[in-house]
């Protein structure tokens, strides 16, 4: 997944672009042909793949939410018309990686195009994870839950790095907090990348008021932790209710994996830090 983020970035951002300026073409809402498993038994959270936090109103099949139509209504920019992303900061930016999963092609390229950019990695497998990762960063052998201990995770184990063969081992657990806070002593996070195959839902709710992300890229496992569905609902509500973060449309994947991309808009560390004129 990593290794399109800097493109899906850019690719997005141009898509909105030209849809705000050109309009979206008839027929774009309908070119997704329907699917009987896109709809979970408890509601419509698991439609999210593709469409962002845009449902598909004119759809039958669905029962949206009655919060969703109060809180589906973005605000008005005023008299912005464009802004641009600083380029060009100097000061030192803080990259933070959960699951680095055999994979740091994504962590290599913004460290190439942000060279002033610490990153801090964390997985579970240590080989060939640490030697990746300590090529440019620092690692740490151990995957990030809300308890300490050992916890069942799924992993990808070193002899699957052909296969990509997931399989559920016993690992060392450290808390969410204590690895930002008393381990790395970080107050704020430039760039967290979460990808850790459904531990994420230990600590969704952490997110909101515990850490200052001034981004976050994440994918969401409810495919292999079902009962991640109600964590993820109560999260993604929280999100717009606050209109702390905002977050793009996420990409296209299968029913219960759900990539998505948030974006700090209240921060104004984090503002000053990556906007002109603000």
């Amino acid at each position: 997944m990593k290794r399109y983020l800097p493109i899906l970035m850019l690719a997005v951002l141009g898509l909105t672009l030209y849809y705000v300026n050109v309009g979206v073409p008839q027929g774009f809402r309908s070119s997704r042909a329907p699917r009987n498993n896109d709809v979970g038994s408890d509601g419509v959270w698991d439609t999210m793949d593709g469409k962002g936090y845009q449902f598909e109103e004119e759809s039958t099949q669905l029962q949206l939410d009655p919060r969703y139509h109060q809180l589906n209504q973005l605000p008005s920019c005023g008299d912005l018309s464009s802004t641009s992303v600083q380029q060009d900061v100097k000061e030192e930016n803080i990259l933070v990686t959960l699951g680095v999963g055999h994979d740091t092609q994504a962590e290599e390229r913004l460290n190439r195009t942000i060279p002033n950019t610490k990153f801090y990695g964390a997985d579970p497998i240590i080989e060939p994870n640490r030697q990746m990762y300590s090529a440019f960063g620092k690692f740490f052998p151990f995957a990030i839950g809300k308890q300490p201990g050992f916890t069942k995770f799924r992993v990808l184990p070193n002899q699957s790095q052909k296969t990509r063969r997931y399989v559920y081992q016993d690992v060392t657990t450290i808390p969410f907090l204590y690895f930002l806070h008393d381990i790395l002593k970080l107050k704020k996070i430039d760039f967290a990348w979460i990808d850790i195959e459904g531990g994420e839902f230990e600590f969704l709710d952490k997110i909101h008021e515990d850490v200052k992300f001034c981004q976050f890229n994440m994918e969401v496992h409810s495919r292999f932790a079902p009962a991640g569905a109600q964590v993820f609902h109560d999260f993604i509500f929280r999100i717009l209710e606050q209109q702390k973060y905002v977050f793009l449309q996420s990409m296209n994947t299968g029913v219960g994996v759900h990539r998505m991309f948030f974006v700090n808009v209240e921060d104004k560390e984090c503002l000053a830090k990556y906007f002109n004129n603000y």
